[in-house]
């Protein structure tokens, strides 16, 4: 679920245009005296002294102004800093420009990029890309824009709002266990996003095109940032941490998908880096697994509106709740990485009838493998049974689930089946097959 702007920030968030008197060359008609002079531009009364490891979402520390006439050609351009704001109070900090009364202005503004911006055409500002060096370095604050068109001027002393909306999206986290067993054990460790932009659009939509767009590891919260994640506030409902991203809009590239279950990658998809996604690792404990030193458990989920949308979108704050159920293993519209987890419960790989078989041309047998845990990785052997096959011992049908096969003797001979199960059962059997006439 997400917001459409960050709490506050309309009516917060802003800039304000004071227009009072000054004559400027883009207006060619004869005015009276009295309609040019000083524009005053309010900011939103935040605190520029704050330092915090978390955005301040409400600072400004420096601003980046483009006054554009009707017809679309730049008057100016004006950097202020926090020392240059003429007035702070209350009502917001002040700067000074110059408009004049009745002329049609269009008003673009970058804020907290910590230098002046370049441009000098409409279309050279549309272009230019803020990029972040490190994924979570807002000492200055989170860049925000601002964009108001075709406005007339006031008389002096009028005011002319222009709305800035941050180039990030607010992505909070919450963990609800009422649905977990009893006996298990998930305790956050870290969140951080994943396929986090480096750069955005200051006045486009931003999307991701390639690889070396985006941070190998994107804003992160770890160790005592993330206890809030463990402590309850309502019934099972833990508190709330909050990550940042810039704006990655990729659209629904799956189409309708009704389930976030669904709201995966084939491997190798390009798409898998391109879209962002919120990634949790707890420390795990249950009757069957526990967390490997270092390690845990680890969910991943792709963001966006719905499960069809993978848009995050800027200046708005997504609420995502983690729900694990039952054993906390399940996808449950999560992506789940067991990886970092090492099975305590029972191992075993059996075969039936047995590891001996005589029987006689045309006799069909089954021979099944019985697996703890059922999801382990299991490997059939194939190749021994195709090589049996073009041997003429056999003919073979393998069972649905790839567990069991199903032979009928062909010919006289032996021959041999292996059976293998992967991590964490570990282990493999060997069925010999006597065949006579």
């Amino acid at each position: 679920m997400r917001e459409s702007c960050f709490e506050r920030m309309s009516s917060g968030a802003f800039v304000l245009l004071v227009l009072v008197s000054c004559l400027l060359p883009s207006c060619t008609r004869e005015l009276p005296s009295g309609n040019s002079g000083t524009v005053l531009l309010t900011f939103g009364d935040f605190d520029f002294t704050t330092k915090s490891v978390s955005p301040d979402e409400e600072r400004i520390s420096d601003l980046t102004l483009f006054v554009f006439n009707r017809d679309g050609l730049l008057e100016s351009s004006h950097y202020f800093k926090s020392g240059d704001f003429i007035e702070s109070g209350p009502g917001g900090c002040t700067c000074e420009v110059n408009l004049l009364k009745g002329c049609k202005y269009s008003f673009y503004a970058c804020a907290n990029t910590g230098f002046r911006v370049r441009a000098e055409t409409l279309e050279e500002l549309k272009d230019f890309h803020f990029y972040m060096a490190y994924p979570d370095d807002y000492r200055i604050g989170i860049p925000m824009s601002g964009t108001l068109e075709n406005v007339p001027a006031p008389q002096a002393g009028g005011r002319i709002p222009v709305p800035l909306r941050r180039a990030m999206a607010k992505v909070s986290v919450s963990v609800d266990r009422g649905r977990l067993s009893d006996g298990v054990e998930f305790n956050v460790t870290g969140v951080r996003i994943r396929g986090c932009p480096k750069s955005v659009a200051m006045f486009e939509g931003n999307s991701v095109d390639n690889e070396d767009d985006i941070h190998a590891a994107g804003f992160s919260r770890t160790g005592y940032d993330v206890q809030p994640l463990n402590r309850n506030v309502s019934g099972q409902v833990s508190g709330e941490v909050s990550l940042y991203l810039f704006e990655n809009l990729q659209g629904n590239p799956l189409g309708n998908v009704e389930e976030h279950g669904g709201k995966v990658f084939k491997n190798g998809d390009p798409l898998e880096w391109k879209c962002s996604y919120l990634e949790l690792e707890a420390d795990y404990i249950s009757k069957e697994y526990i967390s490997l030193p270092g390690k845990g458990l680890v969910y991943r989920m792709y963001l966006g509106e719905n499960p069809s949308d993978f848009n995050v979108e800027r200046n708005c704050h997504y609420h995502i709740t983690v729900t694990p159920e039952d054993d906390g293993l399940g996808n449950d519209g999560w992506r789940v990485d067991k990886s970092g987890l090492e099975y305590q419960g029972e191992k075993y790989l059996t075969v039936s009838p047995g590891n001996y078989i005589h029987g006689h041309i045309g006799d069909v047998i089954h021979i099944r493998c019985g697996l703890k845990p059922d999801w382990a990785e299991f490997d059939i052997g194939i190749e021994e049974l195709e090589t049996d096959r073009n041997n003429g011992i056999y003919d073979y049908v393998v069972d649905p689930d790839g567990k069991g096969v199903t032979l009928t003797l062909k010919g006289s001979g032996g021959g041999l089946l292996y059976f293998e199960a992967g991590p964490p059962v570990n282990e493999a059997a060997m069925v010999v097959v006597v065949s006579d006439p």
